[in-house]
């Protein structure tokens, strides 16, 4: 049986961080330069970096309460173990995201080695405030840490012609809000007593994975011109969904819910996902 340390580790810094960027913030300029300045008895152990372009820097977030409180966590350090999705109702651990609040506290960045001075180090790209203590930094090598290929979750997607990368849904993670979409739009047809592709119009606000979900039950999409698209990036509280059928039409609200997976959506009773539902008759 494998025990897992408990113990903390040590580590003496090799440096600080030297940068304008003072505030925790959850935007950061990765064009802005800032200075590593390395402690002075390492001086000789930078000796050929300069003939490096890039270079991984490992640092301590020791402000990682500032950024908990900055998302409203403050207290609750089980909070940082779950990033909420933007725009989606569904969280995500902190190991399959970039959050500057990890559990160890160690932060990572590759970063544009700009020029070297002495036992500072000019960068541009460090995603660290200034004062962060600099735990150790090496070299970058495209061979050995570039992939090109490897693959991430339909939300890391960026538009590009690598055929490999990943554009499946992930069911489990990202596709909440189509799921939502889902319930909402056969939930609308059985009020107003429609099947798929006979309703007038669909009026939706919400993330574009819901609208998808909608047009997935219902059939009205945009292309058709049968359906009003609004893109929210807020929580499902704010949410709204209105089918118009040829005889009455019905309003749908959510509650704002956290759900663990698409799974929990498709279990749910009504009254969990939907706030309320109005229906009237049309003239």
């Amino acid at each position: 049986m494998t025990i897992v340390p408990q113990e903390p580790v040590s580590i003496r810094p090799v440096g600080v961080v030297i940068s304008d960027f003072k505030k925790v913030s959850k935007n950061y300029d990765y064009n802005q330069e800032s200075i590593i300045q390395m402690r002075e008895d390492l001086t000789e152990a930078l000796i050929g970096l300069e003939f490096f372009s890039h270079i991984h820097v490992i640092y301590h977030q020791h402000r990682k309460k500032d950024w908990l409180k900055l998302i409203g966590a403050e207290g609750e350090e089980a909070a940082s173990l779950t990033i909420p999705f933007p725009s989606e109702p569904a969280c995500q651990g902190v190991y399959s995201s970039r959050s500057p609040s990890r559990p160890s506290a160690l932060g990572s960045c590759v970063v544009e080695l700009v020029r070297c001075t002495g036992n500072r180090l000019y960068v541009k790209g460090l995603d660290a405030i200034d004062g962060t203590p600099v735990l150790d930094i090496k070299i970058y090598i495209p061979d050995y840490d570039a992939f090109p290929l490897a693959e991430t979750p339909l939300n890391w997607c960026k538009g590009n012609d690598l055929i490999t990368t990943s554009r499946h849904l992930h069911w489990d993670t990202i596709n909440v809000g189509l799921t939502l979409g889902l319930r909402a739009g056969a939930k609308a047809l059985q009020v107003i007593k429609s099947e798929r592709g006979e309703a007038v119009r669909a009026e939706v606000a919400g993330s574009h994975f819901f609208a998808q979900g909608v047009e997935g039950a219902t059939g009205c999409n945009a292309m058709r011109g049968n359906m009003i698209f609004k893109e929210l990036h807020t929580s499902p509280g704010q949410w709204k969904f209105k089918l118009v059928g040829e005889n009455s039409e019905v309003e749908i609200t959510f509650h704002d819910h956290i759900y663990s997976g698409a799974a929990e959506v498709l279990a749910v009773d009504d009254q969990v996902i939907f706030s309320s539902l109005r229906k009237k008759h049309c003239q």
